[in-house]
């Protein structure tokens, strides 16, 4: 079976609401760019499914990515990485914070010189 086939058979097989979310064409370029960018399993691609973990919530799109990137890479459990992950994910909380209300639609267009900590 060649790759395509294989994105053909897994986008056939999503899950409804995931499938619904999608179109053949961007998810067989996703998986593509998954495939040729996501190597090993390291820091890098913990914080990246710590981010997508936050935005699941908004695009369920990013469900999808995690459970292809889960299966190609995830590693065995190891309590050091559930650790890690954790802290990750709390530092994320803490940095990617709702904004301050400075930066409502109106104002968000406006460029910033200097925004510093709250």
């Amino acid at each position: 079976m060649d790759v395509n086939e294989l994105y053909k058979q897994d986008y056939d097989n999503l899950p409804p609401d995931e499938k619904a979310a999608w179109t053949y064409d961007s998810y067989q370029q996703t998986r593509l760019a998954i495939d040729k960018y996501f190597i090993s399993y390291g820091l890098d691609i913990a914080m990246i499914i710590e981010m997508m973990e936050r935005a699941k919530e908004y695009d369920i799109k990013y469900q999808t990515i995690i459970d292809i990137i889960d299966a190609k890479l995830l590693p065995p459990y190891s309590r050091e990485l559930d650790n890690l992950q954790m802290m990750i994910s709390i530092l994320f909380d803490k940095v990617l914070r709702p904004l301050p209300p400075e930066f409502s639609i109106e104002t968000k267009n406006r460029r910033v010189g200097y925004v510093g900590h709250y």
